[in-house]
């Protein structure tokens, strides 16, 4: 119990409970300090897109069959090359890895005849052993997936096998593409139409629940455009492979997101712009994304009142009054 004299709280010397006012009143100040700042510091608007919740064992069934494929001949040089690949990948030496690409790319048409199905076998087994390798720290494919979120140790939590697993067969599916002459790039969304909708699924959901960074695969650097870029199509697909999937939702996210980069960019960013003169075009492009994100969030709580609605245009609004 406790009695008020002059202006503080004094204990009664009958109860040995310490100092719970001075508690309480501590407990206020560091509120007032930490707490109250962090808090009107914290972004009132999605930070992440609606998760695509996908059935991993299926394309780990899938990966077991193909480990159990026969090996084609000259397995054993095309895992050598892959090797190379992976590890002029995490030295970031561009012309190994230019070079590792051709070699790999040769290698693997040599060891399957150029015939895709084929190479299932070696890529599983190429994909086993990443898996197994990512429990080393040391191992030049785990020093690439911890660019991605993939590294065991590392890792998001939500980040599972199958998200391993889409990742590593869609880039290896990629890589194994003949180096283009004029540096051209086939598009994302044309390799998925040559894996399995087990790995497409594992795929988008990898990209959907990665943040930029770990798309981009570079320390610092999110590159806000093309994380956005290859996010807007992952979203279609989650939308077809699961018709629940909040579509609207996530594509207005991802125009939020990209605005909120764009005008707070990271201190790679900014380098970057400072390099590339482009500030002026990066905030024309996020009003623009802010002006679609306002749209599509109008129409969600038109179609569906509900408070979070309210609170993400609010947040908008706030960007665009800035």
């Amino acid at each position: 119990m406790f009695v008020y004299r002059e202006g503080a709280y004094v204990r009664r010397r009958a109860e040995g409970l310490g100092r719970p006012p001075l508690i309480a009143l501590g407990a206020l100040v560091l509120a007032a300090v930490v707490v109250l700042p962090i808090a009107h510091r914290t972004p009132l608007y999605p930070t992440s897109l609606p998760p695509l919740a996908i059935d991993g064992s299926e394309l780990l069934g899938e990966h077991r069959r193909d480990l159990q494929r026969p090996r084609p001949p000259a397995t054993n040089e095309a895992l050598a090359a892959w090797n190379s690949l992976t590890l002029a990948h995490s030295r970031r030496d561009g012309n190994a890895k230019v070079q590792a690409q051709a070699q790999f790319a040769q290698t693997l048409f040599d060891a399957t005849d150029g015939a895709p199905e084929r190479a299932l076998a070696i890529r599983a087994l190429a994909a086993q052993r990443w898996l197994d390798a990512l429990r080393n720290p040391g191992d030049p494919g785990t020093v690439v997936a911890a660019r991605h979120a993939l590294a065991y140790l590392l890792a998001d939590l939500m980040m599972t096998d199958a998200h391993r697993l889409g990742w590593f067969l869609l880039r290896w599916e990629r890589l194994a593409l003949p180096t283009p002459e004029r540096g051209e790039v086939e598009p994302v969304t044309d390799t998925l139409l040559r894996v399995s909708p087990a790995v497409q699924r594992g795929f988008a959901a990898w990209v959907i629940a990665s943040r930029c960074t770990a798309i981009i695969g570079l320390d610092d650097q999110d590159h806000p455009r093309a994380c956005a870029e290859l996010r807007r199509p992952m979203i279609s697909i989650a939308a077809r492979i699961d018709p629940r999937y909040p579509r609207d939702e996530a594509l207005a996210a991802t125009d939020l997101m990209l605005a909120v980069a764009l005008r707070h960019p990271s201190p790679a960013t900014l380098r970057a712009r400072a390099e590339n003169a482009s500030a002026g075009t990066d905030l024309e492009e996020a009003q623009a994304a802010l002006h679609n994100a306002q749209d599509r969030y109008a129409a969600l709580a038109h179609a569906q009142p509900e408070r979070r609605w309210e609170r993400y245009s609010l947040a908008v609004l706030r960007e665009l009054s800035e």
